[in-house]
């Protein structure tokens, strides 16, 4: 019986060492198949995000009108002058203007601008010797370039006054959208005449614009 005893006790520990042995081995596969299903699942995946943003070509006048209200020419003069760059009134009572015209460009491309008015100096003031011109200038820094950006070729109209064309024609041929520099100005002077038209007289500027 001491043989039998012993023998179970023996048996027991060989039994419990060979479970120890087999649970220490289920763990090191457990261990290495987790690291490894962690690699196999592991990478990388991209997403997308779209949009589309549609070029608008969008002008307005932000000063749209000028009016010197009611005058006349002064006693002993034969004309008057009003000058909108200037911000002045000679030889008349006419209220002074001290700005012109502002025009901006409030889309999100270049343009090119065109402008026209529907009078000429005769039509429009009358008398003897009437004259209407325009001047039109950068408001902000850089707003009218040439095609290749610079301010070179054809820009030399710019700040020199000329007779207001009646059909539609190009002053400025790329007018930029960029904020600081998206503003032009057309100053008026106005050279009226002791026999002009008399009443309300008026005319109308119109600017039109392409994307370039």
């Amino acid at each position: 019986m001491a043989d039998l005893k012993n023998n179970s006790s023996k048996t027991f520990f060989v039994l419990a060492t060979v479970t120890l042995v087999i649970s220490l081995i289920s763990v090191g596969i457990i261990y290495f198949s987790a690291g490894n299903s962690v690699n196999f699942f592991s990478g990388r995946v991209t997403g997308e995000a779209n949009l589309t943003i549609e070029a608008v070509a969008s002008i307005n006048f932000t000063r749209n009108s000028l009016n010197w209200q009611s005058g006349r020419v002064n006693n002993g003069f034969t004309v008057a002058y009003l000058d909108t760059a200037a911000g002045t009134v000679k030889n008349g009572n006419w209220t002074a203007v001290t700005s012109g015209l502002k025009i901006e460009n409030l889309g999100n491309v270049n343009v090119s601008l065109n402008f026209s008015v529907t009078k000429t100096a005769a039509t429009f003031i009358g008398g003897t010797g009437p004259s209407f011109k325009w001047n039109v200038t950068n408001d902000e820094v850089g707003s009218c370039v040439n095609l290749s950006g610079g301010t070179g070729n054809n820009l030399s109209h710019l700040g020199i006054y000329y007779d207001p064309n009646t059909s539609s024609a190009n002053w400025c041929p790329l007018f930029q959208f960029i904020d600081s520099k998206d503003v032009m100005n057309i100053s008026i002077n106005l050279t009226i005449p002791s026999d002009s038209i008399t009443g309300t007289l008026g005319d109308v500027i119109t600017a039109s614009a392409v994307a370039v």
